[in-house]
Order: structure tokens, then C-alpha cells, then sequence
């Protein structure tokens, strides 16, 4: 039900509360006023009702949410037991491992395993088929040297490759220090 419909309903049912008081000028045999006390204590207690009647309907609501949930999360687990190990008591769902291949038990006490009380989930696959060899990459380019610009003061490495790598600027290397010069 939306906002809209929920505040219509409301307020019709205000309106009808509203129709049952008597008002002062209409209590012809003297009973208006005890009328009206007893509709408005049978409204609060309408009102009081209904809100316990909400709370309790929420809670119950709640309370059987969370069980399903745990009783579906209970049903559904599965515990991964390791390998498999005879003698050992497995239950409904438990997960084991034997000879490359993983198995959960069917049922509780599921017997030995592989049989009937275990069911495949998953297998170790044959190696397949080797592809063709690829064609050998080129060795990475190797430093064989250096360009030095003296004037500009920057180096650049010369790789096996003949190309340069990145100029590495160390003019403030050999600049005299701003300290040493204030000193």
C-alpha cells in the first residue's frame, strides 16, 4: 500500500471517529459528555491494540526471517573435510578429496568413497596436447655506452639496440653549492 493510501485511510478513519462524539450543543438526554469519554477511551484502546498488535506482528516477522535464513544456510553448508579418510563419520554435505577429484556426501554416513553416497563435484583433467614451439624473442637492449655532453653537462646510455635512453642532467653536480658560496 503507498504513502497516499496509507494517509486517505487514516484520515477516513478520523473523520468516522470524529461522526461518533457528540458535540455540546446536540446532548439532548445529558449523557454527550460520558459518551464521549467512553469513545475516546475505546479509541485509545483501539489505538493502543493496534500498535502492540504491530509490534508483535513485526518481531514475529523478524524472528522467523532469521530462522529461515539459518535453517537455509544450515541445509545448504557444505564443510570442506579434507581427503577423504575411511572411518572416518561424514554427514550430509561434507566435501572430501580423493585421487585428484573432489566428492560431497549424498546423505549422511555415505559409506566409501567413490559409491553411491558420494557425488562427483569436480576431476583432475588429462594433460592436453603441447602447442607448437613460438618463435624466440630478441634479448633486451643492453647499456654498451654513454653519450656525455660536457658543455650542457648531460649523459644519455647508448643501448646494444642503438637507441638512447633517457638524458640524465648533472649540471648541479658540478655547479659550486649556494651554502658554500654565502660562507
Amino acid at each position: 500500500m503507498t504513502t497516499d493510501a496509507n494517509l486517505q485511510d487514516r484520515v477516513a478513519e478520523l473523520e468516522a471517529r470524529a461522526q461518533r462524539l457528540v458535540l455540546a450543543g446536540d446532548d439532548r438526554d445529558g449523557w454527550g459528555a460520558w459518551r464521549n469519554l467512553l469513545e475516546l477511551r475505546l479509541m485509545q484502546q483501539q489505538d493502543s491494540e493496534r500498535a502492540l498488535l504491530t509490534e508483535v506482528i513485526a518481531s514475529l516477522q523478524r524472528d522467523f526471517e532469521e530462522t529461515v535464513k539459518r535453517r537455509i544456510g544450515e541445509a545448504m553448508a557444505q564443510r570442506i573435510r579434507g581427503t577423504f579418510q575411511p572411518g572416518s563419520k561424514y554427514d550430509l554435505g561434507d566435501l572430501v578429496a580423493r585421487d585428484g577429484a573432489s566428492f560431497v556426501a549424498r546423505k549422511n554416513n555415505p559409506g566409501p568413497c567413490p559409491g553411491d553416497g558420494w557425488q562427483l563435484m569436480a576431476k583432475q583433467g588429462q594433460r592436453g596436447i603441447a602447442g607448437p614451439q613460438g618463435i624466440a624473442g630478441k634479448d633486451a637492449p643492453r647499456i654498451v655506452g654513454w653519450v656525455v655532453d660536457r658543455a650542457a653537462f648531460t649523459v644519455a646510455p647508448r643501448f646494444s639496440d642503438g637507441s638512447l635512453g633517457p638524458l640524465l642532467e648533472l649540471r648541479e653536480l658540478f655547479e659550486p653549492s649556494q651554502e658554500g658560496a654565502a660562507g
